[in-house]
C-alpha cells in the first residue's frame, strides 16, 4: 500500500516538475540566440508574470513552440497574411519597428522572426485561421 501510494505521488508531482523546466524548442532558441531569449522572450514574460516563475516558464515555452511552428508552416504565398498578424500582434511600442524589419526579410526563419517583438502565440493563431479561412474558398 505504501508503494503504491508512493508511486501515485511521484507521478502526480512530476508533470509539475517537468512543466517548470524550459522545453526543448526555448531551451534551442536561449542556446543559439541568448541576446534574443532574453531581450524578447524571457523579458516580456516577466513582465507579465513578474516572479510567479512557473507562468514565466510556461509562457517562454508557449511563445518558443509558437515560433517553431509558425515557421513549420509558413508557406511565402502567405507572406501578407504573416506580416498582417505581425502588425496586429505587435508588443506595444515596437509595431513600426516590427513593419519596418519585416520589409527588410529576405527569408522567414527563427533568427529574422526573433529579432521582431510580437506575441507569437497571437501571431500563430491568427496567421492559423486566416490561413484556413483563405483556404477555404
Amino acid at each position: 500500500m505504501k508503494k503504491l501510494i508512493l508511486f501515485l505521488l511521484i507521478t502526480s508531482v512530476s508533470p509539475i516538475i517537468l512543466a517548470q523546466q524550459l522545453n526543448s524548442n526555448a531551451s534551442f532558441i536561449k542556446r543559439n540566440y541568448p541576446a534574443e531569449y532574453s531581450h524578447i522572450l524571457k523579458k516580456y514574460a516577466l513582465e507579465k508574470w513578474n516572479d510567479n516563475y512557473e507562468m514565466v516558464v510556461y509562457m517562454i515555452n508557449n511563445q518558443a513552440d509558437a515560433l517553431d511552428g509558425l515557421i513549420n508552416e509558413f508557406k511565402s504565398n502567405n507572406t501578407h497574411i504573416l506580416y498582417k498578424a505581425i502588425q496586429k500582434w505587435s508588443y506595444e511600442g515596437y509595431k513600426s519597428s516590427n513593419i519596418e524589419k519585416f520589409d527588410k526579410l529576405k527569408i522567414v526563419n527563427l533568427k529574422q522572426l526573433l529579432s521582431l517583438q510580437c506575441n507569437w502565440e497571437m501571431v500563430k493563431y491568427e496567421y492559423d485561421n486566416q490561413v484556413k479561412a483563405k483556404n477555404a474558398f
